[in-house]
């Protein structure tokens, strides 16, 4: 058997392992960082996320469906920026930088919001010290700040880093060390648990902070004290982040996966069905967010923004069903392998097929992920129509409709060191 070359992915891990300072616990003492940036940065996340609705229909003023859609578009865009990450990580920059990048981006919209969220910038009238008229404000300058933060900055930042810090602190471990190996079982578990931790914070207590203040910092600076503290703690997952980079093993970009699959779908199409499926599909479902995108700006109401939000939901209703039939019928892209005289090398397409046979479940995420969005958006809205207070008296204490939302992490908090320790063990 010859040996790997030198660009091959063998060769690349057994140079780093070799090279690498010796730990006796990688879990702790490499991703030890890398759990305190994720614990902080969705605790930023979550932060921003579980007040935006609010802060949107409140203090900018906007209507409760404008609030919605901006907010569930904004979501979509942070579940789409990582397809833009794993590209730049796996073929241009490498986990490291891309992570470096992309999360300086997130600070900076981390900033922005705060700046757009200060009642001065707001243009409120102060009244008293803390206490503010909002009634007339020109709310124009935030909302500019406020959007460009949101959706450039922030929506792109945090998902071009979500799908790179996991799989950074998977290559800490070393693939031919079993006691490595399965610290990086044990990891996967911490690393969810660290991203529910920072959620159980954000809506346990940030949800509170943004519309009712706390201490001294009174109602109106709620949301200029949350999204500060989010940009605070968003600016500490950086230190630690980048603190522990010596420690780190930076795995080159060596991999095409992505752009591999592309070149395999579209030049089997003209042979296959299955993959004309699986790109028209992709194709519609980008339209899809496209259009949606678009009509979440323009006038509450109008006949051209209904249009567009149903051409949308179709195209993408349409896009799940083309990815079911890709799926399904994936075995038809055999006639595109050299050996049957098509264009495709035989292995490069049965790994596009390995792909497209899990398109049907890709469709039932889509699906699933829009009702989920929901906790943060319309539930949220029908949770402040209920009657959440602490007794029966008018004026008793009242929990805000997003502190619901922390019900979902503290289950998981609490499930996975069971499910680790006690179940599993037990099962096995």
């Amino acid at each position: 058997m010859d040996p790997p070359s030198a660009k091959s992915p063998v060769a690349t891990y057994a140079t780093v392992w070799d090279s690498r300072p010796h730990y006796k616990n990688v879990l702790f003492q490499v991703c030890g960082f890398i759990l305190l940036m994720e614990v902080s940065e969705r605790l930023s996340y979550y932060g921003i996320n579980q007040g935006l609705k609010n802060f949107m229909k409140t203090v900018l003023g906007w209507s409760g469906v404008s609030s919605n859609s901006i907010k569930s578009t904004w979501t979509s865009i942070c579940y789409l920026s990582p397809l833009l990450g794993a590209y730049l990580a796996d073929e241009r920059w490498g986990r490291f930088k891309t992570i470096g990048v992309f999360g300086t981006l997130y600070l900076i919209g981390d900033i922005l919001l705060t700046i757009a969220s200060h009642p001065h910038v707001l243009n409120w009238v102060e009244i008293s010290p803390g206490h503010f008229d909002r009634d007339g404000a020109n709310t124009k300058p935030a909302e500019g700040l406020f959007i460009f933060g949101l959706f450039v900055c922030i929506g792109i930042g945090t998902g071009a880093i979500k799908s790179n810090v996991i799989t950074l602190g998977a290559d800490q471990f070393n693939p031919d060390d079993e006691r490595e190996v399965a610290q990086k079982v044990t990891f996967f578990s911490y690393f969810y648990w660290c991203v529910n931790l920072g959620s159980a914070f954000s809506y346990g207590y940030l949800a509170t902070l943004c519309v009712e203040g706390s201490g001294s910092i009174t109602k109106d600076y709620g949301y200029f004290a949350t999204f500060l503290i989010c940009a605070c703690v968003m600016g500490i997952a950086l230190l630690f982040f980048f603190f522990g980079s010596s420690r780190y093993i930076k795995i080159p970009p060596n991999s095409n996966a992505m752009s591999k699959l592309i070149r395999v779908l579209v030049q089997s199409a003209p042979f296959s069905r299955s993959s004309i499926s699986a790109c028209c599909g992709f194709i519609t479902l980008l339209l899809s967010f496209l259009l949606n995108l678009i009509a979440v700006f323009l006038e509450d109401g109008t006949a051209v923004r209904k249009g567009m939000t149903y051409c949308a939901g179709a195209m993408a209703l349409l896009g799940c069903v083309l990815w079911v039939l890709a799926g399904f019928f994936n075995e038809n892209m055999n006639a595109a392998k050299r050996s049957n005289g098509g264009p495709v090398d035989d292995q490069s397409l049965d790994e596009a097929k390995m792909v497209v046979r899990v398109l049907p479940f890709a469709a039932f995420m889509v699906m699933w992920e829009c009702v989920y969005d929901q906790t943060d958006a319309n539930f949220q809205s029908i949770s402040q129509q209920t009657d959440l207070r602490f007794g029966n008296d008018w004026d008793a204490t009242q929990l805000s409709g997003a502190v619901l939302g922390v019900f979902d992490p503290i289950a998981i908090i609490f499930c996975i060191p069971f499910l680790d320790s006690v179940a599993y063990p037990l099962y096995k």
